[in-house]
């Protein structure tokens, strides 16, 4: 795939407020399926900001209590940070409540191959707990209902969402 590898991602700042999430550019996202895409018989639309999230809220407000933000930083700057898109897709489904104020979500997100944020994750789930073991790194490319897409924040929410690969 033309240009899977991104470049090196410098510390993007963190609070524990919100999820911790690597920029991606926008430029260097192009997928085969165009501006918008079709998958048994759902629409999506394309995405405009694209990000990996590395740690969702909840785990960068346990992150933040457990190391502290500048242990934190550190622990980010002594790995390396280059992310390469494998072309892998996933099509993704979360059931809305019922009611009418929660629809049903669906995403389609590339796999990741970066590695350093199994290494960042590892060593936060030795120091703080297994909740952040086992990451999925992956970039959303387009969403129905949630407009940022639906979180994974492990294999086994994957394997709860995952309604099928989807081939380019």
């Amino acid at each position: 795939m033309d240009e899977a590898r991104l470049p090196a991602l410098p510390w993007p700042g963190f609070s524990p407020e919100r999820a911790f999430v690597l920029p991606l550019p926008a430029a260097r996202m192009a997928t085969p399926f165009g501006d918008a895409c079709e998958f048994d018989g759902v629409r999506l639309r394309r995405k405009a900001e694209f990000h990996a999230t590395v740690l969702s809220q909840e785990m960068s407000r346990a992150a933040a209590a457990g190391l502290g933000v500048a242990r934190l930083r550190a622990l980010y700057e002594s790995l390396s940070w280059r992310p390469r898109r494998s072309g892998r897709y996933a099509l993704l489904h979360k059931a809305g409540s019922g009611d009418a104020g929660t629809p049903d979500s669906w995403s389609l997100i590339e796999y990741l191959d970066l590695p350093a944020m199994h290494a960042f994750r590892d060593e936060l789930a030795g120091q703080l707990g297994q909740a952040f073991a086992d990451p999925v790194p992956h970039v959303t490319h387009y969403v129905r209902g949630e407009p940022n897409g639906i979180g994974v924040p492990h294999r086994r929410a994957l394997a709860a969402l995952l309604v099928r690969e989807v081939a380019p």
